[in-house]
């Protein structure tokens, strides 16, 4: 990955890359920083929206609440974008107001990667089509992978931390089972 690819992001995904760096529990993996990679490995942007979904997660003591203070202090990584004078309301079918900005945004900026955790739901197949380029479409286990084959994250490391999500955060073993499989 000599020039960094343009990546649209959107508020879990964050927040689940961040998760297990400050999970301290036995079961979370070790021995890198999955969030980090994804910021120097990617020209990263999102709406406006998820910066303040994200803000929104703070203040608990709780991972999700660490988590969000972790991306946070990330945050100047980040290029945020105002786009919400510039987009319709948000698309229907119960995507948040993030993934409808993020979509749009994605489709602005021609980005290489739309980035969501939307894969376990009907949403995917919403997202799938509202982008112009279908080839943007990706998942964070997904992005995982990618990091793990562009050796930026140890691959031994991306097989802990998608035995993790699996156990964790209720990630599709045999979506995860599929994408192992291809990388």
């Amino acid at each position: 990955m000599s020039e960094r690819a343009v990546a649209v992001v959107d508020t879990n995904v964050l927040l689940n890359l961040a998760t297990p760096v400050v999970d301290g529990r036995p079961q979370a993996p070790s021995g890198a920083d999955p969030l980090k990679a994804l910021l120097t490995a990617y020209d990263v942007h999102i709406p406006a929206s998820v910066l303040g979904e994200v803000t929104d997660a703070t203040g608990d003591d709780d991972l999700l609440a660490a988590a969000a203070d972790l991306v946070l202090q990330a945050a100047h990584h980040l290029t945020t974008h105002d786009v919400e004078a510039r987009t319709d309301e948000p698309l229907e079918y119960g995507l948040d107001r993030g993934e409808s900005d993020g979509v749009w945004l994605a489709n602005e900026l021609g980005a290489d990667l739309f980035i969501t955790d939307e894969f376990n739901t009907t949403n995917y197949l919403l997202i799938n089509l509202a982008l112009e380029d279908r080839n943007t479409l990706f998942t964070t286990p997904h992005i995982l992978c990618a990091l793990g084959a562009h050796e930026i994250v140890p691959e031994e490391y991306v097989a802990a931390a998608l035995t993790y999500y699996v156990e964790t955060k209720g990630w599709d073993a045999q979506y995860i089972a599929q994408l192992r499989q291809q990388y």
